[in-house]
């Protein structure tokens, strides 16, 4: 495992090593052309960490901001009233709700990013099965001054965090817009997760359980294991207690490393309430990873569907250095 400080540094040493496989003087650290340059668009549910956002590396992301309701109360994902807020919301039962951000939000980014130089966006997002986010990205990129692709990633979470890393990678080296998109898709289509509640009443209450509806009154005594299949939160298994639930994470982990054909994946673990759960998976995986795992909250906006005590596990396949 490694704190968020630990896994950055592994990243930018991964990013050495990237930049040495590319074409021309990029590979001695010269900038590419600004001709042509591509921006990436993610949202708060990629849960890619400020830090890495705010890095210069990073120029290039932007990050829109999820709204979550408490009550009657809106509050921006980030700020630190509704990461203070939320925890008490959820243990005290009061409604939590979520919304895609307003098309004006990306209409907003998708004009600074012009403005700064960009010729192209690719703005990449949760899926489309849990969130009318990738609808305003389109509309929003309908406007746009410059070309705008959007894509569902048919993922959420820091799985679709290092997509979109990946994403940022190859642009920020020059990388045609086309060829990044097909690694996005590539990426999209291979990552994995995997992950715990204590029960599904928050993902019951906000429309989330997907197939599982007519499951509910089988799974109300269980902690049950699922996956994103599609875009859509579908069950993997229905473990009795927390303990198990636990281990077939483990299992289901190892599980997707062995059947990756000796390619390397990069894993990160999510939890929300759990911090010393979270922190003892990400040292029990830690073999599997090509790189350190971080421990990465949920968002809130992810968060407030998961619930008090959540645990899950991204799996992304480290991509195959290919010089263009």
């Amino acid at each position: 495992m490694a704190d968020l400080a630990t896994w950055q540094e592994a990243m930018l040493a991964y990013i050495r090593q990237v930049r040495s496989t590319q074409p021309g003087w990029v590979r001695f650290g010269l900038p590419p052309s600004r001709k042509g340059r591509t921006a990436i668009v993610t949202d708060s549910s990629a849960s890619i960490p400020a830090q890495v956002v705010a890095h210069p590396l990073a120029k290039g992301l932007r990050q829109v901001p999820m709204p979550v309701m408490l009550g009657q109360q809106i509050h921006t994902e980030g700020t630190p009233e509704l990461m203070r807020e939320l925890p008490l919301a959820l243990a005290a039962g009061t409604s939590v709700k979520t919304s895609r951000p307003a098309p004006g939000s990306f209409s907003a980014v998708y004009q600074e990013l012009a403005e700064s130089g960009f010729e192209q966006i690719i703005s990449i997002h949760i899926s489309g099965q849990l969130s009318g986010t990738v609808e305003a990205a389109r509309l929003a990129g309908r406007e746009a001054l410059i070309p705008v692709t959007v894509v569902d990633s048919h993922t959420t979470g820091f799985t679709l965090g290092t997509v979109v890393l990946d994403a940022v990678i190859a642009a920020g080296f020059g990388t045609p817009a086309d060829q990044v998109l097909a690694r996005v898709d590539e990426g999209s289509q291979e990552a994995e997760v995997f992950f715990t509640v204590p029960n599904l009443d928050q993902l019951r209450r906000g429309g989330r359980i997907g197939t599982m509806a007519g499951l509910l009154g089988t799974l109300l005594n269980v902690k049950p294991v699922l996956t994103l299949e599609d875009g859509v939160v579908s069950l993997v298994d229905r473990p009795r207690t927390t303990a198990r639930a636990t281990e077939r994470l483990v299992e289901l982990a190892e599980e997707a490393v062995q059947g990756a054909g000796g390619r390397k994946e990069r894993l990160a673990i999510h939890g929300f309430g759990n911090e010393a759960a979270a922190h003892e998976l990400a040292w029990r995986l830690q073999h599997l990873s090509a790189l350190p795992i971080p421990v990465i909250p949920l968002p809130a906006v992810l968060a407030a569907h998961l619930g008090l005590g959540a645990l899950g596990v991204t799996l992304n396949p480290v991509p195959p250095q290919r010089p263009e």
